[in-house]
């Protein structure tokens, strides 16, 4: 099998494609995860300097905004992932519907 400048150029595009997608997977994870995490643990009571805007002691003295933030931070992520996965599944068509076509012209 004869390797040429086209199939190269394919091979190291889908290569770039598959980093970029590991890539966002663990930002989007991250994100969510990040938010999701210290979100919760904003509203833990604890010994502060300070009590937060809701009246305790809190870890974050910022607790109710913070936590809103956090909170945004991971649905903003949780969309990102499902716009990904529509991504990914409208690629994977693109190959199904692409070796469905091509395979009535492919001879053994």
């Amino acid at each position: 099998m004869e390797i040429n400048k086209s199939s190269i150029k394919r091979i190291s595009k889908l290569i770039v494609k598959s980093f970029l997608l590991v890539f966002y997977m663990v930002f989007i994870f991250s994100l969510i995860l990040g938010g999701i995490i210290p979100g919760i643990i904003t509203l833990i009571p604890d010994e502060a300097s300070k009590p937060c805007y809701l009246g305790y002691y809190a870890h974050c003295s910022f607790t109710p905004y913070s936590t809103l933030i956090l909170c945004v931070m991971a649905i903003i992520g949780i969309i990102l992932l499902l716009k990904l996965i529509k991504y990914i599944r409208r690629q994977y068509n693109k190959v199904i519907e692409t070796n469905t076509k091509l395979k009535p012209l492919i001879k053994n």
